[in-house]
């Protein structure tokens, strides 16, 4: 679920045709430099915490999508959740103008936990098996992706179900992401604001939304390939102590991290197809990010295609990494490549090979993900495309 629209094909299929959502959200001109879930879209807000409710509309599409019949498999101890967000519920917290959910009842307290989401999941579905929550800024949504990679391989489970959800748009993270300088300073709608690796960046705005993903043993009985869209061949998670905002401008870390990925998935750089950016559109992440990729993957007409979304939909924060990785892992699927929305006129200083303009068709074998987090988080995962038929 994204601001492009309230399921996954409807979401993806907005994103392919490279033009932003529409500007007639109220919640974008009530909460300007963001772009806001429409409320009509989370109707269950009303009774519980809007994270919640974003992320039990996921995770319900994720089992369903699957063909999850039988809701005892999800009560089974082989089978985990990890579930993560980069905060509690915001609109719970009273800014002048912007009135109170109005529910009746408080929130249970366990609401107002970054974890509120992961329980509110695991305990609608019945879920007995392990349970994770993990919390690393913007890269929170691959990071759960990770570590449910991570409980398989070191035989905790055989079933995860990962992901992440953010609700973040309130008016006391817009001003503090103003007084960072993180935002984007355009006089644009925040639909067009948003331009990763142009030369007219200025910042991101602030999105709302999840993804989640169920993830299982391929060698288990039970394990359909035409259900697959990707298959997980490594991921590792790093840390770059140069600021809060920032990124060590030599990309020290970020070069050693794509490196070691590479060796630890047995790949070599020409076997990646496709590379889905982290692109904030801040003026210094861009230029590291795309000085990494360069000396990884050298110049950029030996690159793979790179593309980045959160010009189409606002960085989700907490949720920007799953969100983002459903995008890598649909364009395996299809054989498509969305463009990098509202990148115009390309950054000579970013030496990236961007999809521009519109959507690029193309074989897609292995895809690598990148997502940065404030804090220094940064991690990278590789994937494999699955049996999944385009639809």
């Amino acid at each position: 679920m994204t601001s492009l629209g309230d399921s996954r094909e409807i979401s993806w299929k907005q994103l392919l045709s490279g033009r932003p959502p529409a500007d007639s959200f109220s919640e974008t001109r009530q909460y300007p430099g963001s772009l806001r879930l429409p409320d009509s879209w989370i109707p269950e807000q009303k009774k519980i915490a809007r994270p919640n409710a974003i992320a039990l509309k996921v995770a319900s599409e994720a089992i369903a999508d699957a063909g999850w019949q039988n809701a005892e498999q999800l009560r089974s101890p082989r089978f985990a959740c990890v579930i993560g967000t980069s905060k509690g519920p915001l609109e719970e917290y009273h800014c002048p103008g912007h009135p109170l959910p109005d529910r009746g009842t408080p929130l249970p307290f366990p609401s107002l936990w970054p974890s509120g989401p992961l329980t509110h999941v695991r305990t609608h579905f019945g879920i007995t098996g392990p349970c994770l929550c993990p919390v690393s800024a913007c890269a929170t949504g691959l990071d759960a992706v990770l570590r449910g990679a991570r409980l398989i391989e070191q035989g905790d489970c055989d079933f995860v179900l990962a992901g992440s959800v953010d609700a973040s748009v309130n008016q006391f993270l817009l001003n503090s992401y103003r007084r960072l300088g993180v935002l984007a300073t355009t006089k644009l709608s925040p639909q067009k604001s948003c331009k990763p690796f142009d030369v007219d960046r200025s910042g991101f705005v602030v999105g709302e939304g999840g993804a989640m993903f169920l993830m299982m043993r391929d060698d288990l009985p039970g394990f359909r390939p035409e259900k697959c869209y990707a298959y997980w061949q490594g991921g590792l998670s790093y840390n770059d102590p140069a600021g809060l905002t920032q990124l060590d401008p030599e990309g020290i870390t970020l070069k050693r991290l794509l490196h070691d990925l590479l060796i630890q998935a047995e790949f070599s750089p020409q076997e990646i197809d496709l590379l889905h950016l982290h692109g904030t559109g801040t003026t210094s992440n861009d230029l590291v990010e795309s000085a990494s990729i360069e000396s990884v993957f050298g110049d950029p007409a030996k690159q793979p295609w790179s593309t980045a979304s959160k010009g189409a939909h606002g960085h989700a924060l907490g949720a920007a990494g799953s969100i983002e990785l459903a995008w890598l892992l649909l364009s395996m699927r299809d054989g498509i490549i969305p463009p990098i929305t509202n990148l115009q006129r390309p950054d000579t200083n970013c030496p990236i090979r961007p999809v521009l303009s519109s959507s690029k068709q193309a074989l897609l074998n292995n895809g690598l993900k990148l997502s940065l987090g404030f804090g220094g988080h940064q991690i990278g995962c590789v994937f494999s495309r699955g049996n999944r038929s385009a639809i």
